[in-house]
């Protein structure tokens, strides 16, 4: 399943394999233009540099909010606060629609563009939070990744955002650590 909130919250980009490299996606055109393409959003290109330190701070507040909900504490107010700010850019009507399959519901807003966008990102956010479990959603054990993903296995225990390139290298790190030790031991 894939998460429009989880998509941007991962636009903070770290090289798995423990190199250090760390990489804000959101500075790069060519890959927030495929994140609109790919949830069917609409923006201007490039992004502003204000609106670009506003989506930066969203993508900050909603990982400190999923740290918090991964850790099972409680949101600090100022967050949430700050998440409903971003929620309230767009609001939302409900409007009646009907044709030959019957009737339908679409929601719809007179705002456009990166507020839209936020706003979307936001919403999807709350319907992880609210509509899922949240304790399905975990950030990776492996320290150099942190990538955010949510847990789809039945007995809720996946540790590794993959577990063939995460896994495995945590895997290989805990075997030469024990080797390690039995050298000195």
């Amino acid at each position: 399943m894939e998460w429009l909130c989880i998509d941007f919250l991962n636009s903070d980009w770290r090289d798995w394999r423990g190199s250090g490299r760390r990489e804000n996606r959101l500075e790069k055109e060519e890959w927030v233009a495929d994140f609109l393409q790919q949830w069917n959003l609409q923006a201007p290109l490039p992004v502003e540099q204000k609106m670009g330190a506003k989506l930066l701070n969203l993508r900050e507040c909603m990982r400190r909010m999923t740290e918090c909900t991964v850790r099972g504490e409680a949101v600090v107010p100022e967050d949430l606060d700050a998440f409903n700010l971003v929620l309230a850019l767009a609001p939302f009507y409900p409007r009646l629609l009907h044709d030959e399959g019957g009737y339908h519901l679409e929601e719809v807003t007179p705002v456009h563009g990166w507020e839209l966008v936020m706003s979307r990102i936001a919403r999807s956010f709350v319907d992880l939070l609210v509509h899922e479990e949240a304790s399905r959603i975990k950030i990776c054990d492996n320290p150099d990744c942190q990538w955010i993903f949510f847990d789809e296995s039945r007995n809720r225990v996946r540790r590794w955002c993959d577990d063939k390139m995460c896994g495995n290298i945590m895997k290989v790190r805990r075997f030469r650590e024990r080797q390690k030790e039995k050298e000195k031991g």
